[in-house]
């Protein structure tokens, strides 16, 4: 394993992550239309940034771009949302087991993230700051697997999913539970165990996407 490298972003895919940041938030609702011309009297820059960084967004299907109706957020369905979920379990699980050669540089880097979910998880109201550490692990394990396609792909289903995710953690109860079963994959993964920690990490993705689809059916009943 080697530690993660920080690469710089272009334009286009800071303006992506900057709107992935207001999706994820709820500024913008599954449905809603996402306005070129708002954005780029919001960022300042012309519209060629913009539309990339929106096709960025649509590749990852956070976005799509319909024909003279320009850029919607996507609206999955819950078996939609299911499926996204049950393919990043299955890939987590196989990145994880990556990590068997176990890493003190890599360890102790999660060690620190783990540490701060751990200490949100014991404040009420910081779902969006638990969810932006959760998913700066999950995009640091991505790394350090040392497969970059592999990691692309994840960080795709993270974005995907993280909508849904946020759905998953904003109860105190939830975050709780989600730091602990993260403390059982670090345990793991100082012990050499690749088999225990991928599990650990398994079931906290089963966990989000239990909750994210329990809620997701309530309101379809309301």
């Amino acid at each position: 394993m080697k530690p993660p490298s920080r690469q710089l972003l272009t334009l286009p895919e800071q303006i992506a992550e900057r709107i992935f940041a207001a999706i994820a938030s709820g500024e913008y609702a599954p449905g809603d239309r996402i306005r070129e011309e708002t954005l780029t009297e919001q960022y300042e820059v012309s519209r060629g940034p913009v539309r990339e960084a929106l096709r960025i967004l649509e590749k990852d299907s956070v976005v799509r771009i319909l024909p003279n109706r320009g850029a919607h957020v996507t609206q999955l369905s819950i078996k939609e949302v299911g499926d996204l979920f049950e393919i990043r379990r299955y890939l987590v699980g196989a990145m994880v087991r990556r990590l068997s050669p176990r890493d003190d540089t890599v360890i102790g880097l999660i060690d620190v993230e783990v540490r701060e979910l751990e200490a949100l998880a014991r404040e009420p109201g910081v779902n969006d700051a638990y969810l932006a550490c959760s998913f700066r692990l999950s995009r640091l394990l991505a790394d350090a697997s040392g497969n970059e396609r592999l990691a692309e792909i994840l960080g795709s289903l993270a974005r995907q999913t993280r909508r849904y995710s946020a759905l998953g953690l904003a109860t105190a109860a939830r975050r709780k539970a989600s730091a602990r079963t993260w403390r059982a994959m670090l345990d793991a993964l100082k012990a050499g165990d690749a088999d225990a920690a991928a599990a650990a990490i398994e079931t906290l993705i089963d966990a989000s996407r239990d909750e994210a689809v329990r809620q997701l059916q309530a309101a379809a009943t309301h």
